[in-house]
Parts: C-alpha cells; sequence; structure tokens
C-alpha cells in the first residue's frame, strides 16, 4: 500500500459515518478560538442570555438592560453566552503491553482504529484535534488542527508504530496537563497497566484544569476469563523473562485479581465523573464507540 494511502488501513468509513451521525457534544463548557456548536465559558453579546454584570464606564450602552434599570435603579450590562468549537486530544497508549494479541488482533490496531474514527468523527464537527502517542516517553504530538489532513496523519502514525518500552501513564497525563492548556476533551485509549494510584493523580491534574475525560479501556476477552488448558508460557510484554505454567491452575486466582482491578478502575472513574469505556476486543470496535455516544447523548 502506498505510503500516501498507508493511513486508510484504520480507517472504517461506513463505522465513521454511523458515529457521526450520533455526534460528540462536551457535557462542560469549552474554550475554543472558533464560533462553532458548543457553550463556551466566556460572556460576550451573542447567541443566548446568561445574566446581567454591572455597567461600568466604556461599555456600549446599547446593551444596558433598562427594564432591570427600572426595577432596580441600577444599570446592568445584559450578557450572553457563546458557542464555540471544542479542542480533542486523542492520547494513545503504544507500549509493550499493547502488543498482546490473542484470538482478535493487536491491541494496538484496535485501538488505532478508535483514534482515527474520534479524529474523524471530531473533525465532521468542524471542532479540532491532536493526538499524543506514548509509552513511558510521550514519542509523538500531532498539533491540534481542524483541517482534514490530520486525520490521515495520526492514521499515518498508528501505521507506523513498533512498541518499544513500558507505559507510565500518570507521568505522561501530568506532562500533558500542563501544556495542553484547559478545558479541552481527552480521549485516553490504553489498557491501564501500570500504577493504578499514579495514573489517577494524572488524571486528577488534568480535571483540575476542567479537561473533559473520557477512558477507553482496551480488554481482550482471554483478560476476562484465563480459559487455556495446557502447559502455558507467558513473556513479559513490559519487561524481561517469562512465567510458564499450566493454565487451569491459576484461572481462578488470576480472574479473581483481573476482576478487581477492572472494578477498581470503574470506581475510581465514577467517583471522579469520569467516563469509563470498557472496550471487548471480541465485539466491533464501533459497536462500543455507538453505545457510549448513546449512553451520552440520552445522559
Amino acid at each position: 500500500m502506498p505510503a500516501t494511502t498507508a493511513w486508510l488501513r484504520y480507517f472504517d468509513a461506513a463505522t465513521v459515518t454511523r458515529l457521526s451521525h450520533l455526534g460528540f457534544k462536551p457535557a462542560s463548557l469549552v474554550e475554543g478560538h472558533l464560533v462553532g456548536n458548543h457553550r463556551s465559558p466566556f460572556h460576550g453579546f451573542a447567541i443566548e442570555f446568561a445574566g446581567h454584570r454591572q455597567y461600568v464606564p466604556g461599555d456600549d450602552t446599547k446593551h444596558l438592560d433598562w427594564r432591570a434599570y427600572y426595577r432596580t435603579n441600577k444599570y446592568l450590562i445584559k450578557q450572553y453566552e457563546q458557542e464555540t468549537n471544542f479542542t480533542a486530544h486523542v492520547v494513545l497508549d503504544i507500549s509493550q503491553s499493547m502488543q498482546f494479541e490473542h484470538k482478535h488482533g493487536r491491541k494496538l490496531d484496535y485501538a488505532s482504529f478508535i483514534a482515527v474514527a474520534l479524529a474523524q468523527l471530531v473533525i465532521n464537527q468542524s471542532d479540532t484535534v491532536g493526538a499524543h502517542f506514548f509509552d513511558n516517553e510521550l514519542r509523538t504530538t500531532i498539533p491540534v488542527s481542524g483541517a482534514q489532513d490530520i486525520v490521515s496523519a495520526i492514521g499515518a502514525v498508528c501505521g507506523s508504530l513498533e512498541p518499544k518500552a513500558p507505559s507510565a501513564i500518570g507521568h505522561i497525563l501530568t506532562h500533558l496537563a500542563e501544556h495542553i492548556g484547559r478545558r479541552r476533551v481527552i480521549f485516553l485509549i490504553s489498557d491501564f497497566y501500570g500504577d493504578v494510584d499514579e495514573t489517577f493523580r494524572g488524571l486528577k491534574r488534568l480535571l483540575d484544569d476542567k479537561h473533559e475525560l473520557v477512558l477507553l479501556h482496551l480488554i481482550d476477552p482471554l483478560e476476562l476469563d484465563f480459559d487455556i488448558a495446557g502447559r502455558v508460557r507467558l513473556p513479559d510484554l513490559e519487561g524481561e523473562g517469562a512465567l510458564t505454567f499450566v493454565g487451569h491452575t491459576i484461572r481462578d486466582a488470576y480472574n479473581e485479581i483481573f476482576h478487581a482491578f477492572l472494578a477498581d478502575l470503574r470506581q475510581r472513574t465514577l467517583a471522579l465523573g469520569i467516563d469509563y469505556v470498557p472496550c471487548s476486543l471480541d465485539r466491533p470496535f464501533g459497536f462500543h464507540l455507538a453505545e457510549y455516544l448513546s449512553r451520552r447523548n440520552l445522559r
């Protein structure tokens, strides 16, 4: 496949079309740069009435609320909510554990489909998007843009990824919080293997800056139920060495530990008001995104 079209490997046009009909709107106020479809935290003199503020010399008198003056004997200026576009950041884990593959393909390929689809969804709404690819360091950043070619740029990076290092999600999120401004929408795509406490310290740092967070957790069905008979050798994807054992001897203990890990993630995200979307690799990625967007729109 020519380099100029290699990114199309991760572009599912039919799924993107269906998702675009559902759309994505930020749940809270956003800060953008252009007039768009989403509520801005800034007040101006357009769109929808928001409240009053005290008149100060230099204000345009055409915005005086004379009815309020007759009621209160005070000069009050009408303020209105502005609408703006929003900026999204797709943050994709490319650490070694994302190489995991059993019967449903690599986690990293599945994640790449999600990243490209989300980018196209945002662009279709005339909003803007950027992308960040990380393991234990921030490896690649694609600057925020509203141009169509950013989707192909994200897809091209996804097609060239070679995971080489373990993950350091918490550290990366803290770094991003210091560089991407405020009130953005963050789509974080990962299997979330790492120090959970450190991960949530990074998430809380983003919440402090009023970002809206959506966690897309990639899970292989084998992780949900370790059902492998016979002798098994598992290499450490984010370290050295391997474990060798008889599958059925660890199944119950493994399942208990992994489901406790999932329950902990759900509980922590719920407590912080973060959207948590488990994505099982045995279902099409579009199914999980459509289910999430539909649920979100109803909410």
